[in-house]
């Protein structure tokens, strides 16, 4: 079983090991299901907040958050905490909670969001996953309406305009494979929570060079991609470094501050034997990898840009042998 590929840089700018939050998403079971795996795998103790959210609170890693994610279902159960008018009114409430619970497993997902775990200790959530897949979770293939995927969260290992650029030309130059390497889901390609960078901000961010700054990052990235729903959503840490301005210009308050990559894009297929989390970490720790080698990463530049400037049908994009390669090469090192 392969194994989780360390990235070049394994340190934040404190100087402590970086660590990477997981996010996933699936059906099969309700909230109370997946708490109770979680506290058997882990030792935690489950704290249930509604019929549509929890938390189980382990020792060692910290809390996991379960919830069925349904931004209004969730807001109409914590209002449903408070004391009922009537008998009649309690009623009614419980009968909608059952009503919305049901709904896991065949449109809206439950989801379980990891607390960060060190770059070192990632192996550590293969044991949940396993379990949840014998228990009976549904990944994104097991249904045609299905559109369940995994966020991956990595803590940036620097906040300054240089490197995060870098990042960003490295996702740019290897969005189009990703979805390759991955094999996205159709139903998640078509809905519109990853949606890919277009084509304009990805010549501006290519463009960047060393003289880049903060200011104009944030503001490109805004004047393109005002959403949340994209494949690399660089909200949250915009939103970590400049608050105000990332407030401002969006129209819902869901975006949360923190210094990390959301990366979303991967498929959840954890009802598949041999499908694990590493595979969609690999992926991007190819990202990592050329964000944190500038000669490779000019070259893919060099070459994205010949292939952009062959105008509409430009053929194959020959950078994604050297990608496909670069990820064997990681893998086997």
């Amino acid at each position: 079983m392969r194994d989780y590929i360390e990235p070049v840089l394994t340190q934040n700018k404190q100087g402590t090991e970086r660590k990477v939050g997981f996010e996933l998403e699936f059906g099969g079971l309700d909230v109370t299901e997946t708490c109770h795996i979680i506290a058997s795998v882990y030792s935690g103790k489950i704290s249930l907040e509604s019929p549509l959210e929890a938390h189980v609170e382990t020792q060692e890693w910290g809390d996991f958050g379960v919830e069925l994610d349904w931004q209004f279902g969730k807001k109409l159960a914590h209002k449903g905490g408070r004391k009922a008018e009537s008998s009649e009114a309690e009623d009614l409430r419980d009968a909608f909670f059952q009503t919305l619970t049901s709904l896991a497993g065949q449109i809206v997902p439950i989801e379980i969001v990891c607390p960060p775990l060190p770059l070192s200790k990632l192996d550590r959530l293969e044991p949940l996953i396993e379990k949840l897949r014998r228990a009976g979770a549904k990944g994104t293939g097991a249904s045609p309406v299905y559109a369940f995927g995994v966020h991956i969260n990595p803590e940036v290992p620097d906040t300054s305009p240089s490197s995060i650029g870098g990042y960003l030309k490295s996702y740019c130059l290897a969005q189009d494979w990703l979805i390759k390497i991955h094999e996205i889901d159709l139903t998640r390609r078509l809905t519109p929570y990853v949606d890919l960078y277009p084509d304009e901000y990805v010549r501006a961010v290519l463009d960047y060079d060393d003289s880049i700054d903060l200011d104009t990052i944030i503001g490109d990235y805004l004047s393109h991609n005002l959403t949340r729903n994209r494949a690399l959503d660089m909200l949250p840490l915009f939103r970590h470094l400049d608050e105000n301005r990332i407030d401002d210009a969006m129209e819902d308050s869901l975006t949360s501050a923190r210094p990390t990559f959301h990366y979303r894009l991967p498929n959840c297929e954890i009802n598949k034997d041999g499908w694990h989390l590493k595979d969609s970490w690999n992926a991007w720790c190819v990202i990592e990898y050329v964000a944190a080698h500038e000669n490779i990463q000019n070259n893919f530049i060099a070459a994205w840009q010949k292939h952009d400037a062959n105008g509409v049908f430009p053929g194959k994009q020959p950078w994604h042998d050297d990608l496909n390669q670069l990820l064997l090469d990681l893998e086997s090192a």
